[in-house]
Order: C-alpha cells, then sequence, then structure tokens
C-alpha cells in the first residue's frame, strides 16, 4: 500500500525545516490539548505549511512510531537427536563454517560406563593373571616337595572360577552397551553460513536429544528485520507493522519469542529483540545488514474529515478553526477533534467537507 500522498506531506516539512529527518516528520505523536490561563490562542504543532488557506476533506489517518531496526537473516537451531555428554563444541559466535562442517560432537548416554568398563576389565585381567600366577605357583610348590597339594588346587581352581566368572560379566556388559552405542554423533553445518549462538553447557555435561546447541544462519536463510524488544502484550495493541527499506514499503508480520530462541539468546548473554518477518520475502535488493524504519501503526483510521494540523488552535475554551469566508473574512468555529497523523488531524464536529480552514504560516 502507497501513502504518496503521506510521504508528500512529509516531504513538505522535510524540506522547509532543513535538517529534519524523514523518520523524524513520520514520527510526530498526537499532542493533547492544553488550556491557557490568558486568551492567548496557540497552535498545536508549529506551522509546516506555506499556504494559508487549508480544505476539509475526508481521508485516512495513522498514528504511527518508528523504530530503527536492521536486516537479519534466519537461523537454524541444531541440536543432537540422540541424549549424551557432550564431547566438545567446535564452534563460536561468529565464527564462519562450511555445509557439513562439525558444529559439536557428542558421546553416547552410555560413553562414561563403557569407559569405565574398559578400565575395570582391563585392570582386573591384570588382577586375575597375576592372582592366577601366584595360586598356581604355591600348588607347584608343594607338589614338589611331595606335600599333598589337595586342598591348595581346590582353593586355587574356585578362586580362578569366580575371578573369571566376574571378568566374564562385566565384559558381557561391555559387549551388550558396545552393540547398542552410537559412537560419537556430530552436528554438521546444514550450509555455509556463520555461527550465530552455541550452548554455555560444558564439554561432559548431560543433555537429552533435542536440546538447542547452537543457532546457524546461513546464505540460504530467510531474511527478518529485528529491532528493539516490543513485548506480545505491547504488540496486541497495535494494528498493525510495515517496514521502509531504500524508500520501499513492505508489510511486516510480529514474530513472539520462543523459549527457545531466548534460551539461547539468554546462554550467549544477549538481550532479546523483536523479530519481524515479510508477508512477501523481498528480492535481492534487501540485503543483510540494511537499515530498515519499522513503522509501527498504534492507531488508523479511514475515511474521517480532516483538516491541516496548524489550522486548529486552542485556548482556555478549547479547540477552534478559522473558516474562511469567500469575502476572505474568518469566522471562528469550535471543533472537536480525534486521531492526527502529525500533519492532519481528524475534526469529529464543527466542519464540513469542502470548507476551507485558515492555516498559520
Amino acid at each position: 500500500m502507497k501513502r504518496d500522498k503521506f510521504w508528500g506531506m512529509a516531504a513538505n516539512v522535510a524540506k522547509r525545516a532543513g535538517a529534519t529527518a524523514l523518520i523524524g516528520a513520520l514520527s510526530v505523536s498526537l499532542l493533547t490539548s492544553c488550556a491557557s490561563t490568558e486568551e492567548k490562542k496557540e497552535l498545536l504543532v508549529p506551522a509546516v505549511f506555506a499556504n494559508e488557506v487549508g480544505i476539509c476533506e475526508r481521508g485516512n489517518l495513522e498514528k504511527i512510531l518508528v523504530k530503527d531496526a536492521h536486516i537479519e537473516a534466519d537461523y537454524e537451531i541444531l541440536s543432537f537427536d540422540a541424549d549424551g555428554y557432550i564431547l566438545e563444541i567446535f564452534s563460536r559466535p561468529g565464527d564462519k563454517v562450511g555445509k557439513g562442517d562439525s558444529i559439536a560432537a557428542l558421546t553416547s548416554a552410555d560413553f562414561m560406563e563403557i569407559m569405565e568398563l574398559e578400565e575395570e576389565i582391563e585392570e582386573l585381567t591384570k588382577e586375575n593373571k597375576k592372582r592366577h600366577d601366584y595360586l598356581e605357583a604355591q600348588v607347584k610348590l608343594k607338589e614338589k616337595d611331595g606335600e599333598n597339594a589337595a586342598e591348595e588346587r581346590f582353593t586355587y581352581e574356585k578362586e580362578v572360577a569366580l575371578m573369571d566368572l566376574k571378568l566374564s560379566q562385566k565384559e558381557e556388559r561391555y559387549e551388550k552397551l558396545k552393540s547398542e552405542d552410537i559412537g560419537y554423533n556430530y552436528i554438521p553445518a546444514p550450509g555455509n553460513g556463520h555461527i550465530v549462538a552455541v550452548t554455555s553447557t560444558a564439554p561432559g555435561s548431560f543433555i537429552t536429544a533435542g536440546t538447542p546447541v547452537a543457532a546457524i544462519a546461513t546464505k540460504d536463510s530467510p531474511k527478518f528485520i529485528s529491532c528493539e524488544f516490543i513485548s506480545e502484550k505491547q504488540s496486541a495493541a497495535y494494528k498493525s507493522y510495515y517496514a521502509i527499506i531504500n524508500g520501499t514499503e513492505y508489510p511486516l508480520e510480529y514474530v513472539p519469542i520462543s523459549k527457545e530462541q531466548l534460551s539461547l539468546l539468554s546462554a550467549a548473554d544477549k538481550r532479546p529483540k523483536t523479530r519481524f518477518n515479510f508477508v512477501t520475502p523481498p528480492g535481492d535488493e534487501v540485503k543483510t545488514g540494511d537499515y530498515a524504519a519499522v513503522i509501527i501503526v498504534v492507531d488508523k483510521k479511514e475515511d474521517v474529515l480532516t483538516v491541516p494540523v496548524n489550522s486548529v488552535y486552542t485556548d482556555k475554551d478549547g479547540r477552534f478553526v478559522y473558516i474562511m469566508g469567500d469575502d476572505g473574512k474568518k469566522e471562528r468555529r469550535e471543533v472537536e477533534t480525534g486521531l492526527s497523523d502529525g500533519a492532519r488531524i481528524e475534526v469529529i464536529s464543527g466542519v464540513r467537507e469542502g470548507e476551507s480552514v485558515y492555516v498559520e504560516n
């Protein structure tokens, strides 16, 4: 939706003010009336119109707020598909990665037990052999001396059987876990891009499948706009959003921040921002890093009677305008006003469509 008429008024403001920026003209808020203790008549805002006569005409009005924003590339949240222990995080926020590069590595949930069993089996095998050799030597020594070694041999065989049983039980458990072990589980980069955030969870920590580990933005990621935080409660009170990027208007859609995103941002020690998606994805003319002005439509009225905001005066009796007669004389007319966009203001009562009003210059 083009607002040629609106932009034309903003341009007139900028031209007269010299240093007044376009966005500054857009962000003028509706001013409330104030009673004066004297008969002094005051304009609602400083004069910006060069003509002395304005027309009462119907039109659309928007009360807006403007937020500075920038274009960013969307990011994908990466996680492991199995429970396990974090072995290592290979990337840091800001790192550039290529498609297939390993972002992080995970060991299986049974990895620690497997490692412990390996050490226990190795140690137990050494102890068993040492004990086996000692007991066998005792039996042979008695037999060499011609003594009856039947009791020693029985004790030797019983102890060896128990040692072998204990060892075989650990070996069976080890083999079972190894057969089910996933080994090392890696998170590969889905495409060329850069790392946006990584988890603060330390290596060696246990995590469950699906826990966010990192976020990556790739060259093929959809673009979006971010600006300072706007809560869902605030957003619910606004009418709509659009952005001005390089002079072109783009309708926007407000996106609430999810718990996963808040978790990642918190882990990276970053403040949350508000995200807006493009209703229609832009082309290559919009690039990551471009400046954008997010226009928040706080209130909107269509087909209402309006006059130039500079034609409305206020004194202790309220607001009024001067109606210009055909003879050039001015007639004071009390008015009730409503919404203003900073250039024109709604007149609820007091004037008729087509009437001319005096505009202070």
